[in-house]
């Protein structure tokens, strides 16, 4: 069962007709009662450690989920203190 969700976004550059432009897709880091799911992994509540988080500039953030697998960080626009807070209820 869906607990909540965060939405996070890749940037990816590319050059075209000697221009570079940077593509952005928003996707969503969701909660579950069990576990964690990115759009490229899913780890189970028990591996992660921590969640932490650091504003990088005026309009985005780096969101860092803490894993046994290492430390993945995920673009954010918006303040993740809620979800972050609920999470680490559940780290508990």
């Amino acid at each position: 069962m869906l607990i909540c969700s965060h939405p996070i976004f890749e940037r990816t550059r590319v050059i075209e007709n000697n221009q570079q432009h940077y593509i952005e897709k928003e996707n969503t880091l969701k909660l579950f009662e069990t576990r964690v799911v990115s759009p490229k992994e899913t780890f189970p509540l028990h591996a992660i450690h921590d969640v932490s988080y650091r504003k990088s500039s005026a309009m985005y953030g780096m969101l860092y989920l803490h894993t046994h697998k290492g430390v993945r960080a995920y673009m954010v626009k918006e303040d993740p203190s809620p979800w972050m807070k609920i999470l680490k209820e559940k780290l508990i």
